[in-house]
């Protein structure tokens, strides 16, 4: 076995499974047009990594009452310290970015239903508080914290935890959309006909900002908080420019996501550059690709050297 093949066959592992859920739920993203709503929630989920760590801290270190707590519930203050340690082990950033991700997910349900002319100013402000709330919590950390592996992505240290947690994840997504298939296809491309079908179009757009939410963590681990909207919907934009069916374009943006994860890690790792950025860089080359190719297979149809059907 190639000593490169050790060192990132958990990172190849986790992309291979996480790029069916970013191709599936980032076609429903670009039908349904909330790629921004999605970059408010990534930015709210960065929160709970800040929370998440600067928590961890406090409890292990037996601050704000957690200390007498622990003594009093273990007997003896040995005990309380060592409560206090496995309660600290407990708290990761990651499921705490995943309940602060849901939360602003329903959030922002509620700005859209209830807003009006000013959505995109509270989804601006929620979107600073997420990442002023992760970078204040984050200061307060002693020692150091790698901050860039949240906002840019750090998939080529992603350990076999990781990988069964974003295993777990997306069965739950993949199932959930399956499920509700036709609902959210139906509710993407025509709400207003999906509602005199009787499709509860509310809970389908709450369901789809979950399912998103829940994606956004997952993303988290290949490309970072700061990338997550461009590997979300650049794949899912690249398969729209050639297919119109919405089951042809999620395998389309299966394929993107997966070969441009899988390549952008291979130069990464060729080339000693940042994983993250990387793989950014590969997906947005296949959309600047799609953009050029599209205009000139039109212009070979009208010169006729190409017909529609090719």
């Amino acid at each position: 076995m190639s000593t490169e093949f050790e060192l990132l066959h958990n990172a190849y592992l986790l992309t291979t499974l996480t790029s069916v859920t970013f191709g599936v739920v980032g076609s429903f993203v670009v039908a349904r047009r909330i790629g921004y709503l999605t970059g408010a929630i990534a930015h709210s989920a960065f929160g709970g990594v800040g929370v998440g760590l600067w928590l961890s801290q406090t409890v292990g270190a037996g601050a704000l009452g957690f200390g007498a707590l622990s003594r009093l519930l273990s007997g003896s203050a040995a005990g309380g310290s060592a409560l206090c340690a496995r309660l600290a082990a407990c708290i990761r950033p990651v499921p705490c970015a995943l309940v602060f991700a849901a939360l602003s997910a329903l959030l922002v349900d509620l700005i859209r239903r209830r807003a009006n002319e000013r959505e995109e100013t509270l989804l601006g402000a929620l979107w600073a508080l997420g990442v002023g709330v992760g970078l204040i919590c984050i200061e307060k950390v002693d020692g150091y914290a790698s901050v860039n592996a949240y906002l840019f992505g750090d998939v080529l240290l992603v350990s076999r935890a990781d990988v069964w947690f974003s295993a777990v994840l997306s069965v739950v997504i993949l199932s959930l959309t399956i499920w509700n298939f036709k609902r959210l296809e139906a509710v993407c491309f025509d709400e207003e006909f999906a509602e005199l079908r009787g499709v509860n179009v509310a809970r389908q757009n709450r369901l789809l900002l979950l399912l998103t939410s829940v994606t956004v963590v997952l993303l988290m681990r290949v490309t970072g908080m700061a990338l997550i909207v461009s590997l979300l919907t650049l794949p899912a934009a690249t398969a729209c420019r050639f297919t119109k069916r919405l089951g042809s374009t999620i395998v389309a943006s299966i394929v993107l996501c997966l070969f441009g994860s899988l390549l952008g890690i291979k130069l990464s790792y060729e080339l000693n550059i940042s994983t993250g950025p990387t793989i950014t860089l590969v997906v947005a080359l296949f959309y600047l690709i799609a953009l050029l190719v599209h205009p000139l297979r039109r212009l070979m149809t009208r010169a006729g050297v190409m017909s529609e059907k090719d």
